[in-house]
């Protein structure tokens, strides 16, 4: 932020491009996971794993779970519209969407910078951006 007067804040149209995304997605990450959370817990779609079920087996990690419950992973339940329409998929791809807030706001600032001709920055938020989705596919996984 570049200060132009004593006490008074100037922000760059990325700065508040970026800050606008990131308002308007916090509000619908908020009411989203609020939505699925209340689709999961009082179980108005049905659940693929009962909310006991996970209960009883916190003390096991991610792996262990899944072997023992024989649910599909990762981003299994968004084949299609049968394996997605249960509580607890809904509920999940509401964290799905809080982990992709970032991209959200990136991909506005990328819009920014095109706008601007800042091709450093325009680069640079746009390798971050493929960075970000090739991790999110899980293509690129080590060691399992």
């Amino acid at each position: 932020m570049k200060e132009l007067k004593p006490g008074k804040l100037y922000a760059d149209s990325v700065q508040l491009a970026y800050a606008k995304t990131l308002e308007f997605v916090s509000h619908a990450i908020i009411i989203v996971m609020a939505i699925g959370f209340i689709l999961y817990i009082f179980r108005l779609l049905p659940l693929t794993v009962p909310v006991e079920t996970v209960a009883a087996n916190w003390h096991l990690n991610a792996t262990k779970l899944q072997m023992k419950i024989h649910h599909h992973c990762g981003w299994s339940c968004f084949e299609d519209v049968h394996t997605f329409m249960h509580g607890d998929a809904i509920s999940y791809a509401s964290v799905v969407f809080l982990s992709m807030a970032t991209m959200v706001c990136l991909a506005t600032a990328t819009i920014a910078f095109f706008k601007e001709k800042n091709r450093i920055y325009l680069l640079i938020t746009i390798l971050q951006v493929f960075v970000l989705l090739v991790a999110a596919s899980g293509k690129l996984t080590s060691g399992h």
